[in-house]
């Protein structure tokens, strides 16, 4: 694994609380991932935030419209919103 190829992120959550989280990612895909965040108007940590929860939900079996209700506040168009759906889904 080349030093160029990860990327060490380090991010403090201030969302219930002040909690710091190291994580390393290919940098490709965080270079995707912080597009998508930027397409959907949320910050990369946001974007973190809500994967997380999801990531929980899905788990735990919520419905995926409980999941989905007010996750995007968004001022992007339908075609925005779906292109972003589409590179998301990869």
């Amino acid at each position: 694994m080349y030093i160029f190829e990860i990327l060490y992120v380090y991010l403090w959550c201030v969302y219930m609380g002040s909690v710091g989280v190291y994580i390393r990612v290919d940098r490709r895909l965080l270079e995707e991932f912080t597009k998508v965040a930027e397409m959907l108007g949320m910050s990369r940590s946001e974007a973190i935030r809500r994967a997380m929860e999801e990531f929980i939900a899905a788990q735990k079996g919520e419905s995926m419209t409980s999941r989905m209700r007010g996750i995007v506040k968004s001022k992007l168009s339908l075609k925005e919103l779906e292109e972003a759906h589409l590179v998301f889904k990869g």
